[in-house]
């Protein structure tokens, strides 16, 4: 039975070479190549190749009542929503070298504010963060980019929302308050939102496909800030929108993301203030995903 099975993929390969030029796959430099060979299939996974460690290719051949069937899959890793496209190169004799490359990212989380004012009330998964990176250069040092330093410039939209019975306001000296609200209202939610325009440096280190580590600083130019408030009084809905809250208007998040089975974490942190001395006090830390 093996031997029958071995003539065939001999002539599928052999048939492929001569028939078409489509049909014959070449891949510099495989990172990993596994063969998985019984009775009557076999299946070849290669992962990785010269340049690129996310690279796999997949070819399953069966047989079945005397006849073989093929089937071919190549992809990358399926987190990669935005590919990045290669701006320079240089290698050297060694077959080592860096190359440029220009991505861009999304990120998608939850915030979670520290030392905080003990009046306020979080909530948690109901305060978000949505940050986009449209122009990132990244610099790696290796072919197989092991190793590499990013620089990006980006747009960020974070919310602090509270939905117990104590609201944000602001107070006539233009800083944030915290006050309860009257005894016939029912509240909705009161939050707090900023939008900056961001700088980002990063090193990352991957140490394999399903495994990475990057760190580094985000720059926050806060130019903008806002307080919304709903709740409903005597039956009517109410909404409250105050501007100019005195937020601060440059704060620095440390960010630090991690790539663990293929899947992209995201956690920040800022040992500033939200908002400038004499309004509410609490720190920004946030955590979701990042594409």
């Amino acid at each position: 039975m093996k031997r029958i099975f071995l003539s065939f993929i001999i002539c599928h390969f052999s048939f492929s070479s001569i028939a078409a030029q489509n049909d014959t796959v070449v891949i510099h430099n495989p990172k990993k190549v596994t063969i998985v060979t019984n009775d009557s299939l076999q299946h070849i996974v290669v992962t990785g190749k010269e340049g690129d460690d996310r690279f796999t290719y997949q070819n399953t051949i069966r047989l079945v009542d005397s006849n073989y069937v093929s089937t071919t899959h190549i992809g990358r890793d399926r987190w990669e929503l935005i590919p990045s496209v290669k701006v320079g190169k240089k290698d050297d004799a060694k077959g080592n070298g860096f190359s440029n490359a220009i991505s861009a990212h999304f990120g998608l989380g939850f915030t979670a504010p520290t030392k905080a004012d003990s009046r306020t009330d979080f909530s948690t998964f109901k305060s978000w963060e949505i940050f986009f990176t449209p122009i990132q250069w990244d610099h790696h040092f290796d072919r197989r980019k092991h190793n590499t330093v990013s620089l990006g410039f980006g747009l960020n939209w974070k919310n602090y929302r509270m939905t117990g019975d104590t609201r944000f306001t602001k107070a006539p000296d233009g800083n944030v308050v915290i006050e309860k609200y009257p005894l016939q209202v029912s509240p909705d939610f009161s939050r707090i939102k900023v939008f900056s325009l961001t700088a980002n440096l990063e090193y990352v280190h991957h140490f394999d496909d399903d495994f990475w580590i990057g760190f580094g600083p985000v720059v926050n130019f806060n130019v903008y800030g806002s307080i919304k408030t709903e709740y409903t009084l005597f039956g009517d809905e109410i909404e409250k929108l105050e501007k100019d809250i005195r937020q601060r208007p440059i704060t620095i998040d440390w960010m630090l993301r991690l790539g663990i089975m293929g899947v992209p974490f995201y956690v920040k942190y800022s040992s500033d203030n939200v908002l400038k001395d004499g309004g509410v006090k609490f720190r920004s830390l946030s955590f979701g995903l990042y594409m």
